[in-house]
């Protein structure tokens, strides 16, 4: 079977079969009900969304049965037919929906059905397809619409019968309908002229639609754009290559799917100059999208127009509306600015105090005006037509001030910056503290004196409380008392007003109360110079930074806090002895008795070491040498005087000894095995011992040699080729560690123990039961039970 030009009938195949002939009489069964539906089955690719559509309605009508009409839902039977009451006559009309192509074009659209049963395959298919009036009710074999124009053949010259599929374009058919402005299209199916009469012609069909390709043309473009501005009145831009854009629709987007590839064609003209038009087309695109084109060449001033149409592959849309719009690029002049109240070069004024500047620009398109003391923060417009405006600024400090103008025209465009440079008296009020050295709790007395004339009025806020507003002497001065009570910093701010209603400049004292106390130690300085040494208890004094302390917290190096109880003068002592030397810190807070917390003093205080040094000539610190059963001597020597005694350990039981005259000892250690776990590693912990003092420890590292047994085996070297498997071998086994008087060795079969001759050697047999890699493990032992290390052994069986 060729491949079909239409996409598939949904649940179709296109398999090619044949059946047996029978009666088409035979076939004839149900009554069929008409349906319609619509499926997207094309790629957007191109103009155009394929539908897939089934008639509104599906009727045959019977020549026995002249007056009625037959609604199908199933095949249907076109031609002569037989049935248990006789020979019948049918033809079948299929009628169309085309109110959703209504505006469209049909790019291309097919009939697919295809055959059920065929009363004779050896006679050629002659069904006809005629376009007929639209009935005005069911057609019926005495009632039936007149026919039109004829369509076409339904499958001439297509081999296959019954087919599984037959095909037969309808595009101009559809077409032609549309431009009559039908709404509905009704289609005759029948056997062609007399043959219509032969049973041997007659045939069933499959339920019939149509795919259908049929394309819109795009919308107008919406939604018109310069620089990201919409079109408006007054529109304005500052680009000389502005961007203009659109939004591009097309009706045949469908709901899940791209709508068609569309183009845009962007014209724009000097406003007053049309024929001066200049068009760009831009790529193709999915619809719906939004598209742009910047214009490439620099513009002049001046007033401009727009305008967008869509395409696609069939189709353009109309152009939009033009949208006009006024490109300036061209800055305005450079503002000049003056003031009576704040005139450059003069003190004037004063924090607070309003004035009024003007702001002139010699621009005919003027704007307004952006001006700041710190940028472009504000803005003032213009009346239309004016060059200038006056602005009120109260400055927020004393001293120099700049303020910073640009002129703004109505597109937008900047001027250069102008500098107005001006001097704000300072009017701050006086403030003097009658007790500056006054502590946490105590009174201060504050004397608020003017800057101003015709002071009348003071208005204060101390740390956090509410304003407070206080009258002025006939001096002009005032005295007011606080009592800061925060510890750390305190803030008192003030203002003055005058009998005009003037207000000053913001003066502010701030007052720093150290509430945090005091810490000393004979024994360990504050801060200073090696203190005692490690296990010396050491008595720490706390005194008080602010008044009716109670108590005291405190901790060392950030550990748990402890609390001590103040004597009556308000100081604490606390003793504290240090186990470990060098730097240390010390925290403490005191706290009154209305519970106000001082803040913390954070002190430090060095511990000196009386660590002793370690010394052996047989086991050198950081060395391997000697190793089980070498005994060894260790000297200790003290750091400090007064050394009576040593305690140490070599990682077992803590031992101790007693020094000599100088302060030193001497002990001899035997090791008694190897330290595996530590691969030969042994730590050596001492402290000096001072009357009751303890020192922090020495640690003293050095490493064991293993003195593991050698082996030799000539009759299974370690390379390979002695003997093979299964026969016996001797190894010969040599101490290396003094005293030996036994070996113990690891085979695959346990192990076992031979004694050391008197040489230091013994010899063993062993034989291995396979070929391929052996290790044997050894090591010796003596009479006293001092064990060495191990080793193995490896030798090769071939």
């Amino acid at each position: 079977m060729p491949p079909s030009r239409y996409p598939a009938l949904p649940g179709s195949t296109q398999a090619p079969s044949r059946r047996p002939r029978e009666s088409f009489a035979a076939l004839l069964a149900g009554t069929l009900t008409a349906t319609a539906a619509v499926v997207v089955v094309a790629s957007p690719a191109a103009a155009g969304v394929w539908e897939y559509v089934r008639p509104v309605s599906v009727n045959y009508t019977d020549s026995r049965q002249p007056d009625t009409s037959f609604p199908a839902d199933n095949d249907f039977p076109v031609g002569k037919w037989q049935s248990d009451t006789g020979m019948h006559t049918s033809q079948a009309y299929l009628t169309f929906d085309l109110a959703p192509y209504q505006g469209k074009t049909i790019i291309e659209a097919g009939a697919d059905t295809g055959e059920t049963a065929v009363t004779d395959c050896e006679r050629p298919r002659e069904v006809e397809i005629w376009r007929t009036a639209d009935p005005s009710s069911a057609p019926t074999w005495n009632d039936a619409p007149a026919t039109e124009a004829k369509v076409g053949d339904l499958g001439a010259g297509y081999a296959i019968c019954p087919a599984p599929r037959l095909e037969i374009d309808l595009t101009d058919a559809l077409q032609d309908a549309l431009d009559e402005g039908k709404e509905q299209v009704t289609f005759l199916l029948r056997i062609k002229g007399d043959h219509q009469d032969n049973p041997q012609h007659g045939r069933r069909l499959k339920p019939i639609g149509v795919s259908i390709k049929a394309n819109a043309a795009p919308h107008a473009p919406t939604q018109l754009r310069v620089d990201n501005r919409d079109c408006a009145e007054g529109l304005f831009t500052t680009s000389r290559t502005p961007t203009l854009s659109a939004r591009i629709t097309d009706p045949d987007s469908r709901d899940g799917w791209a709508g068609d590839l569309v183009t845009a064609t962007f014209a724009y003209w000097p406003a007053d100059r049309p024929d001066e038009r200049t068009e760009w087309e831009s790529s193709r695109y999915y619809a719906p999208t939004p598209l742009q084109y910047r214009v490439p060449q620099s513009l002049p001033d001046g007033r401009y127009a727009f305008a967008v149409k869509a395409a696609d592959e069939h189709a353009a849309s109309d152009w939009s509306p033009a949208c006009e719009f006024t490109l300036d690029a061209t800055p305005p002049a450079i503002p000049t600015v003056t003031s009576t109240d704040y005139p450059e070069g003069s003190w004037q004024g004063g924090p607070f105090i309003p004035g009024t500047f003007t702001f002139t620009a010699d621009s005919d398109d003027l704007a307004g005006f952006r001006y700041g003391e710190i940028g472009p923060t504000d803005f003032v417009a213009v009346d239309e037509g004016s060059r200038s405006v006056d602005v009120t600024i109260a400055p927020t400090s004393d001293g120099p001030g700049t303020l910073y103008v640009w002129s703004v025209d109505k597109a937008g465009n900047r001027s250069g910056q102008t500098y107005y440079r001006f001097l704000v008296r300072p009017t701050a009020p006086f403030i003097t503290d009658a007790n500056p050295s006054a502590r946490i709790g105590e009174p201060r007395e504050l004397t608020f004196s003017p800057r101003m004339d015709n002071v009348v009025e003071y208005t204060y806020r101390f740390n956090d409380d509410d304003p407070v507003t206080v009258p002025a002497g006939a001096d002009g001065t005032t005295t007011v008392t606080v009592v800061p009570r925060r510890p750390g910093m305190n803030q008192i701010t003030v203002t003055s007003r005058t009998s005009g209603g003037l207000p000053s400049g913001i003066s502010r004292l701030d007052i720093y109360l150290v509430t945090q106390p005091s810490v000393s130690s004979v024994e360990y300085p504050i801060g200073g110079r090696t203190g005692a040494p490690t296990g010396t208890p050491g008595t720490f004094v706390f005194r008080p930074g602010m008044p009716d302390t109670v108590e005291y917290i405190w901790s060392v190096n950030r550990g748990p806090q402890q609390t001590v109880a103040a004597q009556p003068d308000g100081t604490a002592s606390v003793v504290y002895t240090p186990t470990k030397s060098g730097y240390h810190t010390l925290q403490v807070d005191s706290r009154s008795s209305d519970g106000t917390v001082s803040e913390t003093a954070n002190v430090s205080f060095q511990v000196a070491s009386h660590a002793p040094t370690v010394e052996s000539a047989t086991y050198p610190e950081y060395s391997a040498a000697g190793g089980p059963g070498v005994a060894g001597d260790f000297t200790f020597r003290p750091a400090s005087e007064g050394v009576t005694g040593y305690v140490y350990s070599f990682g077992e039981q803590e031992e101790t000894v007693q020094a000599a005259g100088d302060g030193s000892a001497t002990i001899t250690w035997t090791p008694r095995s190897y330290p595996t776990e530590t691969s030969g590693w042994v730590t050596l912990t001492v402290r000096a011992v001072v009357g009751s003092i303890v020192s922090d420890p020495t640690e003293y590292m050095f490493m064991l040699l293993p003195l593991a047994p050698t082996v030799t085996g000539e009759d299974f070297p370690p390379s390979g080729g002695g003997a093979g498997a299964g026969t016996p071998g001797e190894f010969t086994l040599t101490a290396a560690m003094p005293g030996t008087t036994e070996f113990v060795y690891r085979w695959r079969d346990g192990e076992h123990t031979v004694a050391a001759g008197p040489d230091g050697t013994a010899t063993i047999t062993l034989t291995p039961e396979s070929e391929g890699s052996h290790y044997l493990y050894v090591s010796s032992r003596s009479a006293d039970g001092v064990t060495s290390g191990e080793m193995y052994h490896y030798f090769y069986v071939g």
